[in-house]
């Protein structure tokens, strides 16, 4: 009888002293692993794949999900990066989480056969980061934020100097009989042919004064950005003053 519950003890200890311990999985640092554009040489070259026509797509689609102002998402943003290997393949996508879900699947259904030209850091192949951070502004086409440099040897400038921007602006009589005043920051996406394809305000002052320095901005025709005497797209930051005489 002893043997016989001595043995049941046995089988029931069995399965706990078997049990595997628990693995807990580490994310790598994708940084380390899929090079970012501030640490290659030569970016990686879309191939086979046009990602002005995924813009143009995901305008469309944008604003069939949200037809209305009311029913859009304020100044959206949707962030991605495709992880390329050395073969040019897109392995892996970050997505941004203030991403659309519609979205998201619009762009994956879109990049899954994209080729590139595999990205170099010293004369190697490497896997890289492709990214893109697109914004909407407006009822205008969304940008890839990416495509700007932040500093060139020669940044853009407006035509005519700020003063040029100044000229254009209205004064907003809600603004006006408030005495609001200050400082309007707008940063504004110029291209090689020195046009402002986009603006957006990143410090505001409201009552009509930030909208009334984007209109400004756009108007304005600017000296594009210079790298090594080659023009390029860039973003810049300006600042627009409004203050009661």
């Amino acid at each position: 009888m002893k043997k016989i519950i001595y043995f049941l003890i046995v089988l029931f200890l069995i399965p706990f002293g078997c049990k595997e311990e628990k693995k807990i999985e580490i994310i790598p640092d994708y940084d380390k692993i899929y090079l970012p554009p501030n640490q290659l040489s030569e970016m990686p070259q879309l191939t086979e794949g046009n990602d002005k026509a995924l813009l143009d797509t995901i305008f469309k689609a944008y604003y069939k999900i949200y037809p209305s102002p009311d029913s859009m998402k304020t100044s959206p943003t949707l962030e991605y990066k495709f992880m390329i290997n050395e073969k040019g393949l897109i392995e892996k996508i970050f997505l941004g989480k203030n991403n659309d879900e519609k979205i998201n699947q619009l762009v994956l259904n879109t990049v899954r056969d994209w080729k590139f030209k595999p990205a170099m850091k010293n004369g190697k192949i490497v896997k890289s980061q492709y990214p893109m951070m697109i914004s909407f502004m407006g009822n205008l086409p969304p940008i890839n934020e990416d495509t700007y440099f932040v500093a060139v040897e020669e940044m853009p400038e407006p035509i005519g100097g700020l003063k040029s921007i100044q000229e254009k602006i209205h004064y907003p009589e809600i603004a006006k009989r408030a005495g609001i005043e200050g400082k309007v920051y707008v940063l504004a996406f110029i291209d090689e042919n020195g046009n402002v394809t986009n603006a957006k305000i990143i410090k505001g002052i409201g009552a009509g004064c930030d909208e009334s320095a984007l209109d400004a901005v756009k108007q304005t025709k600017f000296k594009p950005g210079r790298q090594k005497g080659k023009p390029l797209k860039v973003q810049v930051s300006i600042p627009i003053v409004f203050k009661l005489q």
